[in-house]
């Protein structure tokens, strides 16, 4: 039977984990509030850049159409060069912590892949433990970006990795509420339906390009590009940080029940230990009688 000082004991070691779990929600906290504004702001800003470019090819769709009839580009367009394939990128993390988000996304990553032939690939060292346990005959491109800071240099390797694919689908967590915190598919495509162009033609944004209209357009699908997918990793990141201050409060208080639950059977056996003084020493006082 466990006794009074081992329930000491377990007290005492879930008071360290409590006060653990409270400095790894200040630090998420303290994160997520550095990073919310700047990701917000950056998601309404690119919505209006794309939004502009949207305006360019319609105000000349028309040229941009004969633009594509010299490059042979029958269904869709685009001005990057593409390896006609479609990539799953799988944004996980490095550390645990972050509560079922992570293992919510990977499912739905893993039920598209596993029905499909998109290439995989995988950000984050939890995400490649993950992927292996899955999947582990499967193939797969692997990356590694800090939860915390993300360099310059690892998004890029990112990047230039996922460009040349047609079509991308970034699967990661999405930042909604405090409290909310979504599993997210965000298609980056490379094309643009010629029909879509058409249906676009009788908008007349007055615009004048310089030097040239392609070299426009190029400039607009690189910078877009990136721009979209470094805002991506941004959201899941806040996302995460939102996440893991909600498991780590839930954490806490899981803590704080069972360090109660822990305190009143200290105290029940504290009780039991008293009421066997006094009965033993009832019993020596009636052999004295």
């Amino acid at each position: 039977m466990i006794g009074k000082k081992e329930k000491q004991k377990e007290i005492k070691e879930l008071g360290g984990f409590e006060t653990l779990t409270r400095a790894y929600s200040q630090i998420a906290s303290a994160h997520m509030k550095r990073t919310r504004g700047s990701v917000l702001l950056n998601r309404q800003f690119l919505a209006a850049i794309n939004d502009v470019f949207e305006d360019v090819r319609a105000s000349y769709a028309e040229e941009i159409l004969k633009l594509a009839n010299r490059r042979k580009h029958k269904e869709s367009v685009t001005f990057l060069s593409h390896n006609g394939k479609t990539v799953a990128v799988f944004l996980a993390a490095n550390t645990g912590l972050f509560g079922d988000i992570i293992q919510r996304t990977f499912n739905i990553f893993v039920k598209d892949i596993s029905t499909s032939n998109m290439e995989a690939v995988v950000v984050g060292r939890l995400g490649k433990a993950m992927y292996l346990n899955a999947l582990p005959d499967r193939p797969y491109t692997y990356f590694e970006l800090s939860d915390d800071n993300i360099s310059a240099d690892e998004l890029t390797q990112l990047i230039r990795h996922v460009v040349q694919y047609e079509e991308i689908r970034v699967y990661h967590a999405q930042f909604k509420t405090a409290i909310l915190q979504t599993p997210t598919i965000y298609t980056i495509s490379a094309e643009t339906p010629m029909s879509e162009l058409r249906v676009k033609a009788d908008r007349q944004a007055p615009y004048i390009f310089e030097p040239n209209l392609e070299k426009i357009l190029v400039f607009f699908e690189e910078e877009i590009f990136a721009s979209l997918m470094e805002q991506t990793v941004r959201e899941s990141q806040l996302a995460k940080y939102a996440s893991r201050i909600l498991a780590m409060d839930k954490a806490s208080e899981n803590i704080k029940k069972k360090v109660r639950l822990l305190s009143l059977e200290k105290l029940r056996l504290s009780h039991a230990e008293a009421d066997r003084k006094q009965l033993h020493a009832l019993s020596g006082m009636s052999l004295w009688n």
